[in-house]
């Protein structure tokens, strides 16, 4: 499920988890915009997400934190599934930053640990979801791992649903949200958008289903109408530079 290598590149923020330091990613441009916590996918560093996408949240008027994982580029520590959904948190409180300045970003695996915090933050500017995992059992057999592991045969099943139960998660956040995917998406058909957009919470959401790319392709398939998106998002809750911020609800 993870596959952590390490990176010589210096983060520019070391956030405290559990005894161990994450090695962060900030693109600080805008003094007074809000901030963006991005998590990246499982075969991603935020190192590279940074030199890759990070011109993105520059033009969409926003300062942008790239949260690393555990074990992950220069972050201590081993991931864990389920031991690090409280690190966003931490992010967030690194930031200095109250929560209706924050949206939270999740791609891929990021997702699970994005909905984390807005359930945990439900104060929270604004919700991204790009190419998401609405139920973590469609993608990996965890039952069967943890069967094969000397476990009971219902563990996993129960572990799953007590900590990525992403229907009550996201029921429980009202704030606006925007969820991006691709049609051609190999790994996470579409119905794990539409899933994730059905239990929105509030009624300032959109579905975007892109007609090109899949899941690693996404954004340079898309990446006019995807930029669009991104903009016209951060703009409406008020996040981005000269934007209006939102009052809260």
């Amino acid at each position: 499920m993870f596959f952590p290598r390490s990176t010589s590149i210096p983060p520019t923020l070391l956030v405290e988890a559990d005894g161990y330091q994450l090695g962060c990613h900030l693109r600080r441009t805008h003094p007074d915009a809000g901030w963006v916590v991005y998590f990246h996918g499982n075969g991603e560093l935020a190192a590279e997400c940074d030199r890759y996408c990070g011109s993105l949240f520059d033009e969409a008027g926003v300062n942008v934190c790239f949260a690393e994982y555990r074990g992950y580029g220069a972050s201590g520590g081993e991931p864990a599934l389920a031991g690090m959904l409280g690190d966003g948190e931490r992010v967030v409180a690194a930031l200095g930053v109250s929560a209706g300045r924050v949206a939270a970003f999740g791609r891929s695996l990021g997702s699970l640990y994005a909905i984390e915090l807005a359930r945990r933050l439900p104060g929270l500017a604004g919700l991204v979801i790009e190419s998401g995992v609405a139920a973590l059992a469609d993608l990996w057999p965890l039952d069967l791992v943890a069967e094969a592991a000397g476990y009971g045969a219902g563990s996993a099943a129960e572990a799953l649903a007590s900590c990525f139960d992403h229907r009550s998660k996201l029921k429980g956040y009202t704030g606006p949200q925007l969820v991006l995917h691709a049609a051609g998406d190999d790994l996470l058909d579409p119905s794990h958008a539409e899933r994730l957009y059905a239990w929105g919470g509030g009624a300032d959401k959109r579905l975007v289903v892109f007609p090109r790319g899949d899941h690693n392709t996404i954004l340079p398939a898309n990446s006019v109408e995807y930029a669009a998106e991104l903009r016209a998002f951060f703009r409406d809750i008020g996040l981005s530079a000269g934007a209006a911020a939102r009052a809260p609800s």
